[in-house]
């Protein structure tokens, strides 16, 4: 395993330990719900999906809340239940691609176990289609061009968060799963085998 799938560390994370929760952190289509479940499921952890848990709890789809409540509302209700998750621990967590834009969010993902799932706009591109039940992509324009404007803004923000980075590109999700787990057992002697 160890070179196949490119993984980076950057910052470390406030444990040495365990980890308290894992949050998976990226662009839409970089694959944080796919991964984050295998993942959750090896360690036998909760798995949460953050746009779901705020989906949720607005009673509404995403394009819904977006529409008809505003980015804003979203954005809120997201912090709201990041910080109610976060507060459980032991659990993986794929967080909205948004999820770094609030200042306070990303304080609290440095105090979790952050994973960057990383791929470039092109990969991106593929994997979202047409952008369908996407609000980011909503409107008129290519989806690259969408997905390569938001990288800008968020990509810094995403690498400050991160306490390992993976890219998501080469490799099957199984296989991912297999590396992060692999990068978790090194961080935190204590995640089981």
């Amino acid at each position: 395993m160890g070179s196949s799938a490119p993984l980076d560390t950057a910052n470390q994370p406030a444990s040495a330990h365990a980890p308290r929760n894992i949050c998976i952190i990226g662009m839409m289509g970089s694959g944080k719900s796919t991964i984050g479940a295998i993942l959750a499921g090896r360690l036998e952890f909760p798995f949460l999906d953050l746009d779901n848990a705020v989906a949720a709890a607005l009673g509404r789809d995403l394009p819904e809340i977006f529409a008809q409540l505003g980015e804003a509302r979203f954005r809120r209700e997201e912090q709201r239940q990041l910080r109610q998750y976060c507060a459980d621990g032991r659990r993986v967590i794929a967080c909205g691609g948004g999820v770094v834009l609030a200042a306070a969010n990303r304080q609290l993902l440095l105090r979790q176990t952050t994973v960057y799932l990383r791929a470039s706009p092109a990969v991106l591109a593929r994997r979202v289609g047409a952008g369908a039940g996407r609000p980011l992509l909503a409107g008129a324009g290519s989806v690259t061009k969408r997905l390569e404007a938001a990288l800008r803004e968020r990509g810094p923000l995403y690498r400050e968060c991160a306490h390992l980075t993976l890219s998501t590109e080469a490799a099957t999700p199984e296989h991912l799963a297999e590396e992060l787990l692999v990068r978790l057992r090194e961080l935190y002697p204590a995640v089981p085998s």
